[in-house]
């Protein structure tokens, strides 16, 4: 039977950015926690702030690879979860294309803000989970993952996006360089 306020919550989760966040969360915490519960059995003499800023970055990461690589994977395992019929989502393995169109500058877009903003939190969070983080450190373990992740996407049928690498690149490097910087200027 149709109801319409399904169709409301299938668009909501499945076709907004705040559903797919909502897709990655439950993942993202429930890695985290795993993680957690590993490293604070272990690891007895880092400080707490740092094991938890541990846990944040696993959280972090852990739901960037279900945004930006698993997308599909979710979908698949969320409708599946909750309606009896076949989502209809299929994967296009190794059917991803390749964009090295720079033309982020003159088509600036939620999406364009979003490639930006995604990778602010790495800049934070890597270098606080850290014992001692240099800039150098930080910028070149983000802009590997950045690499990684994008290179990985057209197994999954998505795009590798050379304007997506340069906008996840630059949200790495400036809020590296904020934390860093002022960490520098408090501890004068």
């Amino acid at each position: 039977m149709y109801f319409p306020e399904d169709m409301n919550f299938q668009y909501f989760f499945f076709d907004t950015y705040i559903g797919f966040f909502l897709q990655a969360l439950p993942i993202a915490l429930i890695v985290g926690a795993i993680y957690g519960i590993i490293r604070f059995r272990k690891d007895k003499e880092t400080p707490i702030s740092r094991q938890l800023f541990s846990c944040a970055f696993v959280c972090y990461i852990t739901g960037l690879v279900c945004l930006v690589i698993g997308l599909d994977l979710m979908h698949i395992f969320w409708y599946n979860l909750f309606y009896p019929w076949n989502s209809g989502i299929t994967i296009n393995w190794f059917g991803g294309v390749f964009d090295f169109a720079l033309d982020f500058v003159n088509n600036i877009s939620g999406e364009t803000i979003g490639n930006f903003l995604m990778f602010l939190p790495f800049g934070i969070l890597y270098p606080l989970s850290q014992k001692a983080p240099t800039w150098e450190k930080c910028v070149i373990r983000g802009l590997v993952a950045v690499a990684v992740i994008e290179v990985l996407q057209p197994i999954f049928g998505r795009a590798f996006d050379m304007n997506d690498v340069i906008l996840n690149s630059v949200g790495i490097v400036i809020s590296t360089t904020i934390l860093l910087g002022a960490k520098k200027i408090i501890k004068r």
